[in-house]
């Protein structure tokens, strides 16, 4: 097996002292000839910093850490994606972690990224990871969450979210704009942005002089109960005419309740849902969706900038309007 060159071999084949061959490796001021000796025994003998000893002595690393809370959510694969960007931009590597919904895991992985030193870190997930993440940014680990706003934020803590009222209001317009009239609404988890969704719908039929009962708001928690909830809110209401989904991460289960019923979208009911994704477009599916990309580089840029006067960025939804809710024109 071939032996790793270390910092002393380069120092050895450029006759300086190791000290001297890590200011030069770090941008430190040295002599132009003799920082030529070191880049050019560097180069010969293939010589690879650690990074885990630079880390060591700047007390942190170059690593960003994201927990991401369940990669079956099509709003996840852009945000990765505009957080792993900006991270490649700026000489960081990414550290993806899935916490699958479980508090316990979330907290637990919040806790080995700080055990880590990250150079950032990046959540989506529930209030439960909030209290540590505090404590990281308290003590200089720049944190974002995304996907919804911090009560009092700290120092170094900042967000990322969707506008969810605005969605809502913008898929009680479209509705209306289509003729439908009696909504059934089907939401995932226990989660604010859930909730801001249903009330800016409430707000928009409200507006338009239709009303969206409690009971026709239902909470499904996983997608093997989805069947029932699509039964129920059809039983519920006979007049239903149309279905919102307001979880990207149910959009398949609904839609597939909805077809193994025998109805006919948008004949028999209209169907839209958050997130846009790969088969939308052939399906016919009208869908909101959030800017993911974006908000996933803006997340890293906090990261790399760490502002340390805590920042709330809101970004607004687009609707994308395609065939599943009887559109006109």
């Amino acid at each position: 097996m071939m032996k790793r060159t270390t910092i002393v071999d380069v120092a050895t084949a450029a006759g300086v002292s190791v000290a001297t061959v890590s200011r030069v490796l770090n941008g430190g001021a040295v002599r132009p000839d003799t920082a030529a000796r070191v880049w050019d025994a560097a180069n010969r003998l293939d010589y690879t910093p650690n990074a885990l000893t630079k880390s060591i002595f700047a007390g942190r690393s170059s690593t960003i850490g994201v927990l991401i809370d369940d990669l079956n959510s099509p709003f996840y694969l852009d945000l990765m994606r505009g957080i792993d960007e900006v991270a490649d931009a700026n000489g960081s590597l990414v550290m993806f972690a899935n916490t699958f919904r479980h508090s316990g895991r979330e907290v637990a992985q919040v806790q080995t990224m700080d055990e880590q030193r990250v150079r950032g870190l990046v959540v989506t997930t529930g209030e439960s990871t909030d209290e540590r993440a505090r404590k990281m940014a308290a003590r200089g680990t720049p944190c974002v969450v995304v996907a919804r706003s911090v009560e009092e934020p700290a120092p170094n803590l900042h967000s990322v979210a969707l506008d969810n009222i605005a969605a809502g209001r913008l898929i009680a317009e479209h509705l209306v704009s289509c003729g439908r009239r009696t909504v059934g609404v089907i939401i995932s988890m226990k989660r604010p942005s859930q909730f801001y969704r249903v009330e800016g719908l409430r707000q928009g039929l409200s507006e338009a002089g239709l009303p969206l009962p409690e009971e026709a708001v239902l909470l499904v928690n996983d997608n093997e109960h989805v069947d029932d909830a699509v039964h129920g809110l059809l039983e519920r209401c006979s007049s239903l005419d149309a279905i919102v989904c307001l979880s990207g991460r149910r959009t398949v289960a609904v839609h597939s309740a909805l077809v193994a019923l025998g109805l006919a979208i948008p004949d028999d009911i209209g169907f839209l849902t958050m997130d846009d994704f790969a088969w939308a477009p052939a399906l016919g599916v009208t869908v909101i969706a959030q800017p993911s990309y974006l908000m996933g580089q803006k997340a890293a840029e906090l990261i790399i900038e760490s502002p340390p006067v805590p920042e709330q960025l809101t970004f607004q939804p687009e609707l994308i309007a395609r065939t599943s809710c009887g559109e006109k024109g």
